[in-house]
């Protein structure tokens, strides 16, 4: 019966683990001096040896040849391990064995004494899966276990693992393989095979491998399975390799601020049924592979590419990484509104239109500096010319004492804000509010008391009115036809409707949804408001009241019963 080569080529000794020789030496040092734990616990990704490494180990401890560390094959219970007929070496697959009930099976069976063996091992795969409860149920046998058990846990996710099982474990972290190794393994196992492996395709299986062993012997299974000469066309071909430059060619038109080329493509590409979140998620790690290509040995991080590929962020080392930087943080930002069930081409195309633009550094700067003066001043902070003037010596039998305020409470609030010029409505940004100017202390006559300040009376805002066209609409959509190519994508053709304090303009609901999630975009409408009529709005969306929608002209309740009357209907009124 053929055996999967991942399964037939499994280390059964620790020489023939690739890639962990850290943790194959402590394993090793340990078994030599006797020095055994009584639980261990092997974390890593995907394919790297947690469990291969398990078994060796289970086999070493309990090998009848102690004169080395690795277990020799060839006795009993080497034999009987291998084969199963052994029954101390007990494999628990926590994903499916993850109940309370299954631990205390467990930890009735830990009492007995091995069969056969001198220590019983329980290796426990995927351990993360475990309940809490099943966790609680665990930890009191793991901190005191008989002398002839041994725990093995392995996990791909340790952070779920709880910090008291992680405190009484000995703890080895399985790092991924790197693709020299993968090559060089393959190498290996395509010569016992009789398979004619090319050295460019070995490499190639390496990459696409991303660190597993076990991934990589079953690409190469599955090409062997085609053709006994295996070359990296094959490799291509059998492992799903598709031409992943699209991405190159909608990175290249954003670069060239070329929006209409990168919308289209991702409209082909959707013409395709590839799926938008999909695409989302590559174009990220396109501009994160970019990012790292641009610094110096960069190109080693990347992983899981092709040679082409690799080729092709070579050549573009130049790419600046601060656009890829605010790439990543777009597609990022895409992906989670896309999580909430927006819709998923508009979040994309949106987010590819916005990296078009160019990137908008003066609003932050605008803030700071309008932002200082609106908090309150002190006299002490007075020009140095009239503080440092000398004071006016004045005879106090003929002129009275001027009362000074003792606190700064005592002194009633000026406004600096001009009269011609309406206060800030809900929700303006702090760029359109009114500059305010600062106060310039007067000098206060010292033969005359201070006259007492009247306060200001802020002028009421501007009461609501009936809707009715925005005049200065058409204006509006012209500055954004020359400012802003994004909003005007949707506001092109549309109508604008204004109550005195509020601008309504029609738009789709998608548009609305993202505009109200987007300070940003309903900032820059608001100042293309403002730069054409001089005035600040509130801005909504315009609904068409349902009155007018249903088109029925209303009828008033007299003109109904008058109606029914002529009708011959015997109406009865009765006052309640």
């Amino acid at each position: 019966m053929y055996r999967a080569l991942y399964r037939k080529w499994r280390p059964q000794r620790f020489a023939d683990v690739v890639g962990q020789t850290a943790i194959v030496t402590a394993l090793q040092n340990q078994i030599a001096a006797g020095r055994i734990g009584h639980a261990y616990l092997f974390t890593g990704t995907r394919g790297t040896g947690k469990t291969t490494c398990a078994k060796i180990f289970a086999k070493a401890v309990n090998c009848l040849d102690t004169s080395s560390p690795d277990p020799c094959g060839e006795c009993e219970i080497c034999k009987g391990i291998d084969s199963g007929a052994i029954m101390d070496i007990i494999e628990m697959d926590a994903a499916s064995n993850n109940g309370v009930d299954d631990v205390r099976d467990l930890r009735d069976e830990v009492a007995y004494l091995p069969s056969v063996c001198k220590y019983k091992v329980y290796i426990i795969d995927e351990v993360h899966m475990l309940s809490t409860a099943a966790f609680n149920a665990l930890l009191k046998t793991m901190e005191e276990p008989p002398e002839h058990v041994i725990f093995i846990l392995a996990t791909t996710e340790v952070q779920k693992v709880p910090v008291t099982i992680l405190s009484r474990c000995q703890r080895y972290d399985f790092t991924r393989i790197t693709a020299d190794d993968i090559a060089k393994r393959l190498l290996y196992v395509a010569e016992q095979e009789k398979i004619e492996l090319d050295a460019n395709a070995a490499q190639l299986i390496g990459r696409l491998a991303d660190g597993a062993m076990r991934d990589a012997l079953s690409i190469l299974d599955t090409c062997a399975g085609v053709d006994n000469k295996v070359d990296e066309a094959l490799v291509r071909r059998m492992a799903g390799v598709t031409d992943r430059g699209y991405l190159f060619e909608i990175s290249d038109a954003i670069a060239a601020r070329d929006s209409v080329t990168a919308l289209e493509k991702i409209a082909e590409l959707r013409q395709q049924s590839v799926d938008m979140r999909r695409l989302c998620m590559e174009l990220a790690g396109h501009y994160r592979n970019l990012m790292l290509s641009a610094l110096p040995g960069g190109t080693q991080l990347l992983t899981g590419i092709s040679p082409e590929e690799e080729a092709s962020y070579t050549r573009r080392k130049d790419f600046p990484q601060s656009e890829a930087i605010r790439a990543i943080n777009a597609f990022g930002s895409a992906l989670e509104k896309m999580s909430r069930g927006t819709d998923q081409r508009i979040e994309l195309e949106l987010a590819v239109f916005s990296l078009t633009q160019p990137e908008i550094t003066a609003a932050p700067v605008a803030v700071q500096q309008i932002a200082a003066p609106t908090a309150p001043q002190a006299f002490a902070t007075a020009p140095q010319a009239f503080t440092s003037a000398p004071p006016v010596q004045a005879a106090p039998a003929v002129v009275p004492p001027v009362a000074q305020p003792s606190t700064a409470s005592s002194v009633p609030p000026v406004s600096n804000e001009p009269d011609d010029l309406p206060p800030p409505i809900d929700d303006d940004p702090p760029f359109l509010q009114p500059e305010l100017k600062p106060a310039v202390p007067q000098p206060t006559p010292a033969v005359q008391p201070a006259p007492k300040p009247t306060p200001h009376k802020a002028e009421p805002p501007r009461p609501a009115g009936p809707l009715e066209p925005f005049g200065f609409w058409p204006a509006v959509l012209s500055d954004l036809e020359e400012n802003d190519a994004m909003l005007i994508s949707f506001l092109r053709g549309t109508k604008a409707y204004c109550d005195g304090r509020r601008v309504l303009f029609e738009c789709s609901d998608a548009f609305r949804d993202y505009i109200r999630n987007n300070r940003e975009v309903s900032k820059r409408l608001k100042e293309a408001i403002y730069r054409v009529s001089k005035t600040k709005y509130s801005i909504g969306p315009y609904e068409e009241p349902k009155s007018a929608e249903s088109g029925a002209p209303s009828v008033s309740l007299d003109e109904t019963l008058h109606n029914m009357q002529a009708l011959g209907v015997d109406l009865k009124i009765v006052d309640k």
